[in-house]
């Protein structure tokens, strides 16, 4: 296994984790290496005091998709762990319990997570975007969700979480197509949050972002993030119930006292996920 295949990498105070898939000569094509280096990486953030979490491939692209050599088989497996993905049991089990959890993982967690996206988002890389919870690009991003285009469908959240964020026409529109298309126009079909004309301007837009989200209190951010998500689709009345059965927790928490005194005193709180 390269272990350099996702690199990971904190600011000064711990408070920023950035995730950067790294196998520049196969435009970071999605592998058995990627795809443990995200579940490592997630797992190991999630236990420390990171407050935001940023995805990225690098300056030139975020990722060209799954590796067809790992879909087809024609990668070495030493640890034995892939099946033959060509049996369709194989691929369903293997795809169910073991690269959908990591997506899963990813959505799950309670801090927020950021995709950073430059140049070349396509197929599963796309579907590693959607389980993030902002997703920023360059104008000229290039972003495709091309499976139909090579005989399959999207198996990793690509319909669901496409669907959810875009409408079904949009979500149409991406998936049975498997057009490309540019940062500007990924904006406008709902898929990013906000789009930038420069590596500096994307850069600030994230930093802005990450300065907000460390400065809300974590444990709110982190229940808010887990009611938008558990409640959508569901009864109206269940999530305003699972609303207050949140917040009468959190009143109780040191974090919450700290704010409403902060806020009284026009102070800045200090967190401590309390």
């Amino acid at each position: 296994m390269n272990e350099k295949a996702v690199l990971i990498e904190e600011n000064e105070d711990g408070t920023i984790t950035t995730i950067k898939m790294n196998r520049p000569e196969k435009k970071n094509a999605m592998n058995y290496d990627i795809l443990v280096g995200l579940q490592n990486a997630i797992d190991k953030i999630e236990r420390s005091k990171t407050r935001v979490v940023i995805i990225t491939g690098g300056d030139d692209f975020f990722s060209a998709g799954t590796d067809l050599n790992f879909l087809t088989g024609q990668e070495k497996d030493p640890e034995g762990v892939i099946p033959d993905l060509r049996v369709p049991r194989n691929f369903r089990y293997f795809a169910n319990t073991w690269i959908q959890p990591i997506f899963t993982k990813i959505e799950k967690m309670e801090k927020p997570v950021i995709a950073k996206i430059n140049g070349y988002c396509f197929g599963m890389a796309f579907e590693l975007a959607l389980a993030c919870d902002f997703r920023f690009c360059l104008d000229s991003a290039n972003f495709s969700m091309l499976e139909t285009k090579i005989g399959m469908n999207p198996d990793v959240g690509g319909t669901i979480r496409t669907v959810r964020l875009c409408g079904i026409p949009n979500a149409k529109d991406i998936i049975l197509t498997g057009r490309n298309f540019d940062g500007n126009e990924a904006y406008r079909l709902g898929v990013v949050n906000r789009v930038a004309k420069s590596p500096e301007e994307l850069d600030s837009i994230i930093k802005m972002y990450s300065d907000e989200l460390i400065d809300s209190a974590p444990l709110a951010v982190g229940l808010a993030k887990k009611l938008i998500d558990d409640c959508y689709g569901k009864d109206v009345y269940f999530g305003l119930e699972l609303e207050t059965l949140v917040s009468s927790q959190l009143l109780q928490t040191k974090d919450a006292m700290s704010g409403a005194l902060a806020r009284l005193q026009k102070t800045k709180p200090k967190w401590r996920s309390k």
